[in-house]
């Protein structure tokens, strides 16, 4: 039987001693990058007072959210890699929360001016718990960058039409060791279709939507400069989005003001 079936409550997957989740980014500058790139796309010309980097890590991205915002909250589940954040970043700017219970989110109620979940998704089988914490914790006007691992790429559509099958509605499992984790790490892919439905559901409103790392193909990193690969990415993140062409998803949504 699978850990994950005995433990569904678990949340600090990276406190794992065997398992160093920035050694998992070696070699993925371009996934990095491109990453960065949304972010700056979605976030041009704004500024917050208060933004919460959810699910965190080592404090990958939050050098970013911090051109925008004048406090940043760290936030993760794994005391080990808060512990390489404060390392990283030692920034007075940065404030460090540790997420203690599964699907929730350390703030009061309207307190934060943004919110960004990046490479969090895909430990979600099911985000809704968490997407109704980031209407909580959001001030009303407040946005959030919600990053989908997308099941409906264009690669994967090819295999399923290959098989004359949909994509499936329903979160789909993507093995049972993935990132450099054992099977008590959940991690499954989504339909962004879904995932629009329950934002809504929840009173999210979608505002943009960015198609994410779209040449993310050994082939293409092996032939073409990073320079190349990134200027490329920049000017098709927004073009792909319509048709959910890359392998993950930025989706930009504001919590209306009643």
């Amino acid at each position: 039987m699978s850990n994950q079936t005995k433990t569904p409550n678990r949340v600090n997957f990276y406190d794992d001693s065997k398992h160093d989740y920035r050694k998992f980014w070696i070699g993925r500058e371009y996934e990095h990058e491109s990453e960065l790139i949304a972010i700056d796309s979605l976030l041009k010309n704004k500024h917050y007072s208060l933004a919460m980097d959810y699910g965190g890590g080592y404090g990958r991205v939050t050098p970013k959210l911090l051109e925008y915002a004048d406090k940043v909250i760290l936030v993760d589940p794994s005391e080990k890699q808060l512990n390489f954040a404060r390392k990283k970043l030692n920034n007075k700017n940065v404030e460090f929360r540790k997420q203690e219970t599964k699907d929730s989110v350390p703030a009061d109620d309207n307190s934060i001016h943004l919110l960004i979940m990046i490479r969090v998704s895909h430990h979600l089988p099911d985000p809704t718990a968490v997407f109704k914490e980031i209407n909580r914790v959001l001030k009303p006007g407040g946005e959030a960058i919600i990053e989908i691992a997308n099941e409906a790429h264009f690669i994967n559509r090819l295999r399923y039409l290959k098989q004359m099958k949909r994509v499936p509605s329903q979160p789909v499992p993507i093995g049972s060791i993935a990132n450099g984790k054992k099977d008590d790490t959940p991690f499954v892919n989504h339909n962004p279709r879904t995932i629009a439905k329950i934002l809504d559901n929840i009173g999210l409103v979608e505002v943009d939507k960015l198609s994410v790392s779209n040449l993310r193909q050994q082939f293409l990193k092996d032939h073409f400069s990073m320079k190349t690969l990134l200027f490329i990415e920049k000017h098709l993140q927004k073009s792909l989005s319509a048709i959910y062409f890359g392998p993950s998803l930025f989706l930009l949504v504001k919590k209306p003001i009643q």
